[in-house]
């Protein structure tokens, strides 16, 4: 007792859900597909949107789900079929026989009709057939009273039967025949229109095999029905013969009939699973169903209530099966050669032709209108998408209004009418839906984490219009909310520049650069620094000024004020730095720490004989390909940086930063355009030239040979003296790339090599901290490579860094001071900075008076700080450049103090020559150590110290 008390209400409630999600079902099926995609990842995450139940397994039958979606979708559907029907005969006749006669045909007609569908073609075919084509044809049934082709008295016998013509019984109304032949394409079309709009799986097979299955679905199915038939009707006409009672014959003949009709479920059944035992079981069980349906027939000889029902109950089962076997039957074969597309146009047309054989034979009407009214329905039936979204269009808009002025009278901390608006249940519509945009913005302002989901969603349907609208508004507010610089640098985080397709997303990403730019500022550590990167970034809001002053897009005139206040924001920042530093007295600091330079920033300095070296190998028209090598922070990418000013003006340095996109693409094709990015950028940089673009769309087909078509383009557009340097930084970032098979080392390396050989206008400057000899299998395609070296800078240039970094560099050294400078660093670019850098930011935090010289004192105090603040370059050494055993040599070596010296047996205890050599060699390479006398010593103090401590 208990146990059924419990499970009474969880029935109930089940089948509540199941009653509601009969009509979600059809919103699903008419407007939102999603919904229904969504609904099967709860049966199986791996179910296809247009599955049939003949694909299902024995596991998805176990899910709850999958029942109530069969009860819901059939067995409730029937249920309000029914009701409709009923409903709509109500208001034409009112004869209770019309009513009881076109109740049972609809509810008998949308159950089997549609699990036959969903048995044999798809669950959504099932479903639609179910629901359109039991309203649409039982409606027929209740105006004329009289069921439409009642199979046992007419099909069989009017489909190719050597019967008398005055033995075909016409129904009453030729019409009423003619209409029903049109709703049943209709209703077919729709449905397969519906399947097909649903279905996500992109089919692959060729358009002409496609079109063969077509063909040979109809003529096969067409066939197989007219042998089907012939045996029936010689079977029956034999029956005739041999029995005189009518009754009897009535019986045996419906018997022939229900037969027919296993045998083409068993023959669909075959077709799609090629289980023979399930399809003689299910043929049987059809068989079965229809002669049951069949034995009260006979029973009543006048017409009452219950008669009428059992005649729509027995004619509802019969032409469910007919118009969905016909169908069925052609798309289950096409389906099997090409795909369920193919299946579709073959259950349409092969269907369609049995009506037609119908109408000639019945004489409804004109062949010729028969065919010209088949096309309307079965193009009206197919393009359901396009008029049910142009039919209910100005309905939505309406419905969208109200919903935005009730939105605009609720509360603010109401919930949100949005999830009403048709955009988020009618997927299909693709007219835009104004006023939408607006909707967005005025919610984003009382709940902007749904807004923000909302504008998501949106960008994947027909509406992403709407949501770009919105989204570029919102922009555009925050943006206006920048009062500060310190909020200036922080609206890169909430741009959607890289997700909009306008033409608004340039200016958006130049202004989410001119952000992080101005970020970066704020980062420098100096004062100095600080007021150079601003002026750098106003500089590049006064272009973008220019730009949207010229500018005719519809968006200029929203931004403009936008960067107007940005200017003046940075204009009063930078001025209140200059003000805040006079009134401090304060030391500009213009050292850069950890980043390399530009050639817009004054502090570099020297590399004259480096960039001569390079001059004068590349006047040489048989250059070898250059490898600017050197270790880590020894000012490689500074130099690369700065050869557009160092170099003769003829030369055109095209700078590629191979740790950049370049080297994070995922083929071939991003490889190459991120290149060609880098080299259009530089060339503008350092020449203001500007080479033609590359078009990404190309190189997807042959990616390499439209780029060499780009390189040629390159050469032709340039002058008779100029040349090209391709200079590609971090060369060795390309070892990764290859290592993870995402790029060929043969066909990169190869492409490089065709350059070397083949382009004499082309120059190739590798840089990085590996020699070739690191990466020996590459010394095929880079031959005979030529290694400038970058070392330590010259005296003279390292102490103008020290000295006179900047133009009016307020701090003087005395001479011991200058030179305690050069003497622990080794005049190493990156640790001269440093360590100046720490030397001014302790003058600053001295007395004025004290402030613009700087002592030998003031130097060795500065060490220690320096160390501390450049940990992450001398962690790198002991880490990632030096082995365990190197960097025990290191450490022990340190321990000894400033400029000692230990001989190679004193450095070599406790290891053995094969481990002590290779760590030798290694140390010597990185010029960490170097060798003096019979002995070696650190290049560099500071690298020492850092190891000492």
């Amino acid at each position: 007792m208990n146990v059924s008390a419990q499970s009474r209400p969880r029935f109930r409630h089940f089948l509540l859900q199941s009653c509601l999600l009969s009509f979600s079902l059809l919103g699903w099926l008419l407007f939102k597909p999603t919904g229904w995609r969504r609904y099967l990842q709860d049966i199986s995450p791996n179910l296809p949107p247009d599955f049939a139940l003949s694909d299902l397994q024995t596991i998805h039958w176990q899910s709850t789900h999958l029942w109530q979606l069969l009860l819901a979708g059939h067995v409730i559907w029937a249920i309000w079929v029914s009701l409709i029907t009923i409903s709509m005969v109500s208001l034409f006749t009112n004869t209770t026989d019309a009513l009881f006669l076109s109740g049972a045909y609809a509810y008998f007609f949308t159950l089997i009709g549609g699990l036959i569908g969903s048995l044999s073609v798809s669950v959504i075919f099932g479903i639609t057939i179910g629901i359109i084509g039991g309203i649409a044809l039982s409606l027929t049934v209740g105006l004329y009273n009289e069921t439409v082709f009642s199979m046992a008295e007419n099909i069989a016998i009017v489909v190719m039967l050597n019967v008398s013509e005055e033995s075909i019984q016409i129904p009453q109304g030729t019409l009423q025949a003619w209409m029903t032949i049109l709703l049943a394409v209709f209703t077919a079309s729709l449905a397969a229109s519906i399947m097909q709009n649903i279905t996500i799986t992109p089919y692959r097979h060729s358009q002409q095999r496609q079109i063969g299955s077509v063909v040979i679905g109809v003529i096969i199915s067409s066939g197989a029905i007219y042998f089907i038939i012939q045996f029936i009707s010689t079977l029956a006409q034999g029956a005739a013969k041999l029995l005189e009672n009518g009754g009897v014959f009535s019986f045996v003949y419906d018997s022939l009939i229900s037969l027919m009709f296993g045998i083409a479920i068993f023959l669909i059944w075959i077709l799609q699973t090629l289980r023979i035992g399930q399809g003689l079981l299910l043929g049987f069980l059809v068989s079965t169903l229809l002669i049951l349906s069949t034995l009260p027939l006979n029973q009543f000889e006048d017409q009452n209530s219950l008669s009428l029902i059992i005649k729509g109950v027995h004619d509802g089962i019969e032409n469910g099966l007919l118009y969905t076997l016909l169908f069925a039957f052609p798309y289950a074969l096409a389906k099997r050669i090409a795909n369920p597309w193919a299946g579709l146009v073959a259950g349409i047309f092969s269907s369609a032709g049995m009506y037609i054989a119908f109408v000639v034979i019945l004489k409804t009407q004109s062949l010729e209108l028969t065919l010209r009214f088949l096309l309307l329905a079965f193009l009206i039936g197919i393009s359901f998408p396009a008029w049910i979204s142009l039919l209910i269009y100005p309905f939505v808009s309406a419905w969208n209004l109200i919903l935005y002025r009730l939105e605009e009278l609720r509360a603010p901390d109401a919930p949100s009418l949005l999830p009403l608006h048709s955009a988020f249940w009618d997927e299909r519509q693709r007219l835009p839906l104004y006023g939408l945009e607006s909707y967005l913005v005025m919610l984003a302002e009382r709940k902007p984490a749904e807004t923000e989901q909302a504008i998501y969603a949106l960008s994947q349907t027909p509406q992403k219009w709407a949501a770009q609208e919105a989204q570029i508004e919102l922009d555009a507010r925050r943006l206006e909310q920048c009062q500060t610089v310190a909020a200036i640098s922080k609206a890169h985080k909430h741009l959607a520049a890289g997700e909009l397709s306008s033409p608004v997303s340039a200016l958006l990403r130049s202004l989410s650069r001119i952000s992080r730019d101005t970020e970066a500022a704020l980062l420098q550590e100096s004062t100095y620094n600080q007021r150079l990167a601003l002026d750098a970034v106003e500089e590049r809001l006064d272009g973008l000024l220019r730009e949207l002053t010229r500018s005719t897009e519809p968006y200029a005139l929203r931004f403009r004020p936008i960067a107007e206040q940005w200017r003046q924001q940075l204009s009063d920042y930078g001025r209140a730095l200059g003000e805040a530093v006079e009134s401090r007295q304060e030391i500009s600091n213009p050292y850069i720490i950890g980043i390399p330079l530009t050639e817009h920033q004054e502090i570099f300095v020297g590399r004259g004989d480096v960039s001569e070296q390079i001059e004068r190998l590349l006047l040489d028209n048989r250059c070898p390909p250059l490898l600017l090598y050197g270790q880590r922070r020894t000012g490689k990418t500074s130099l690369l940086n700065n050869l557009g000013r160092l170099l003769p003006s003829t030369i055109i340095p095209l700078f590629v930063d191979l740790q950049g996109p370049a080297s994070l693409a995922k083929n071939y094709e991003g490889f190459l355009y991120n290149i060609s990015r880098a080299m259009l950028s530089s060339a503008k940089r350092h020449r203001e030239i500007q080479l033609p673009a590359l078009n990404r769309e190309i190189l997807r087909d042959d990616p390499f040979t439209y780029f060499d078509e780009w390189l040629d383009t390159i050469e032709q557009s340039l002058e008779s003296q100029q040349t090209i340097l391709l200079t590609l930084d971090e060369f060795s970032a390309l070892e990764h790339v290859f290592a993870k098979n995402l790029l060929d080392e043969a066909s990169v390396l190869g492409m490089f090599r065709h350059i070397i050989q083949h382009r004499p206008r082309f120059k190739l400057l590798l840089s990085g901290s590996h020699t070739i000899d690191e990466f020996e299998r590459w010394a095929s395609y880079l031959i005979n490579v030529r290694i400038v070296h970058l070392s330590y800078l010259q005296a003279s240039e390292a102490l103008k860094l020290i000295e006179q970094p900047v133009q009016g560099f307020a701090l003087r050294y005395e001479y011991n001071a200058s030179q305690r400078v050069m003497e622990v660093t080794r005049c190493h670019p990156a640790l001269i900075q440093l360590l100046c850098a720490e030397i001014v930011t302790l003058k600053n935090r001295q007395h004025i008076h004290e402030r613009r010289l700087a002592t030998l004192e003031n130097v060795d105090a500065a060490i220690p700080s320096a160390l501390q603040h450049g940990r992450f370059f001398f962690a790198d050494i002991e880490n990632n450049q030096v082995s365990h055993i190197g960097a025990e040599i290191l450490h022990r070596l340190a321990e000894c103090g400033e400029g000692a010296i230990l001989t190679t047996e004193e450095l070599a205890k406790p290891y053995t020559l094969e481990v002590f050599t290779p760590a030798l060699q290694n140390l010597l390479q990185r010029e960490l150590l170097e060798p003096l006398g019979k002995g070696y010593r650190f290049q560099v103090e500071m690298v020492r110290r850092w190891f000492c401590g």
